[in-house]
């Protein structure tokens, strides 16, 4: 079974907070920041397991973010505490491991 390790970046953008992917140009948002890295760690845990439901590489067709986001990771010191996993009874493999850091 692979390991799906995904690095993401936070960042305020106007009312909202933004976990951005590095590694494939996939985001999840939300108005709390406390709530975010749950539902970063669910939607990237969708999108594998939809992925892997359809015979398909999980991110097939997403390019790397854009370099402004990592150099945002590369520059952010605080990591945020990771959401626990999400396993989906169709999917359990589809558990990846997130890093987060937070963009001052």
């Amino acid at each position: 079974m692979p390991e799906y390790r995904i690095r993401a970046v936070v960042f305020r953008e106007g009312d909202w907070w933004v976990a951005q992917c590095l590694e494939h140009d996939f985001a999840a948002v939300s108005k709390s920041i406390e709530e975010l890295p749950g539902e970063l760690q669910w939607a990237v845990t969708a999108q594998i397991a939809i992925s892997l439901e359809r015979g398909i590489q999980p991110f097939h067709g997403y390019s790397p973010a854009p370099r402004r986001f990592w150099e945002m990771f590369e520059g952010a010191k605080t990591q945020l505490e990771p959401a626990a996993a999400v396993s989906l009874p169709t999917s359990p493999e589809a558990s990846p491991r997130i890093e987060t850091r937070l963009a001052a």
